[in-house]
């Protein structure tokens, strides 16, 4: 059947509303904005519906449409027959009505109801509604997406026994519609960054410099652990881990102003102590400034490790790997075997008490600076 007719909201809608009601439309809608995890999301949205619109119970679908199609369900107030059906639901959704319509004509404004996309009667003989909804006694539905793509469908709809929703519930689900999107989306994009930003530390992390972030009045505003450690050993006086040394303030500050004069290449920093010499470098990219530090050691005996109780293999196999060697590199530079390398690995990091490479490393430079220290 073709669509019958699509109720859309009109411009002074929810003028129409009484004043109460706007206020408890207008505070969900701005606190879909506040939630910060999806599953807080779906339960404030949820719940907060209920308090606009009456039902028997709302949910909350997520359809994966790849391959086999695979639903998942929350529903307030919980409702355990619903919760129980769910694999009824899952196994007929590829012949709901609303859904189809919505994945054919990537049209997913408004809200809908069954009336909208299907008669009565052909809704009813469906084996979705016969073995889903009229268990439930769910007589009438009002649907809005959330997000429709090729591959998956999300979902709110507002369930009734008996009484139809109204033209007033219609104009309020829908026009909370654009809100929830938005406030999904937002979700997903801090997920991604918080994703992308653990990748980006676990990486820096594995590198021999370390970088640090400052803030335009030349604080510290993120620095990777190799960083700081730098920061601890060339400047063990200081305490605030927010601030730059004065000396390297100073020169931060000189070298601002020089290229800003001049424009010439920005000379680097060289901090030197006995166990080696800290190189510091200056990248200024737009309004963001970076400090990369890169430290080259003195050669150092290999005593030091040994006499926390490792091999003279042991040893020189953490001695490359400290220095950023991958296993198959240190094996190639001591003729023997990647797996070989793994297994003292193994055996190294018992001895310090670590559980990966980067934490052995930067336990093996404090161990070879100390022994240099007078």
């Amino acid at each position: 059947m073709e669509l019958a007719s699509i109720h859309y909201v009109s411009i002074d809608a929810m003028t129409r509303l009484d004043h109460s009601t706007q206020d408890r439309f207008q505070n969900l809608a701005a606190g879909l904005y506040e939630q910060h995890q999806p599953v807080a999301l779906v339960s404030y949205l949820l719940s907060g519906l209920q308090t606009l619109i009456s039902t028997d119970y709302n949910s909350w679908k997520e359809i994966r449409l790849q391959g086999r199609s695979q639903v998942t369900g929350v529903f307030f107030p919980h409702n355990p027959a619903a919760a129980s059906l769910l694999p009824v639901f899952q196994r007929h959704v590829d012949n709901h009505p609303i859904c189809n319509y919505w994945r054919r004509s990537g049209k997913h404004d408004g809200a809908l109801s069954w009336a909208d996309i299907a008669r009565q009667s052909a809704f009813q003989s469906l084996p979705l509604y016969k073995e889903f909804y009229r268990p439930l006694s769910i007589h009438h539905q009002l649907m809005v997406a959330l997000e429709v793509r090729p591959s998956s469908l999300i979902y709110v709809a507002l369930n009734r026994s008996r009484t139809p929703f109204t033209e007033q519930d219609r104009h309020m689900l829908a026009t909370l519609q654009p809100h929830a999107s938005q406030a999904l989306r937002h979700l997903r994009e801090q997920h991604h960054l918080r994703s992308t930003l653990v990748s980006f530390e676990t990486l820096i992390d594995t590198l021999s410099q370390g970088i640090a972030c400052l803030s335009p009045q030349n604080r510290i505003r993120w620095a990777s652990k190799r960083a700081r450690t730098f920061l601890r050993t060339y400047w063990p006086d200081l305490s605030d881990t927010t601030c730059l040394p004065d000396a390297l303030l100073a020169w931060l500050l000189k070298s601002l102003k020089a290229t800003a004069a001049t424009k010439a290449a920005r000379r680097p920093l060289y901090v030197q102590r006995p166990s080696g010499r800290l190189t510091i470098r200056l990248l200024v990219e737009k309004s963001e400034r970076y400090l990369f530090f890169e430290e080259a050691a003195m050669e150092a005996s290999l005593e030091p490790l040994k006499q926390i109780g490792l091999t003279d293999r042991e040893a020189e196999v953490l001695k490359w790997v400290a220095q950023g060697k991958s296993n198959e590199d240190t094996a190639a530079i001591l003729n023997v075997c990647s797996q070989t390398v793994k297994k003292h690995l193994e055996r190294i990091y018992s001895a310090l008490g670590v559980t990966n490479r980067t934490e052995a490393a930067l336990k093996t430079h404090d161990l070879l600076r100390h022994s240099n220290e007078p």
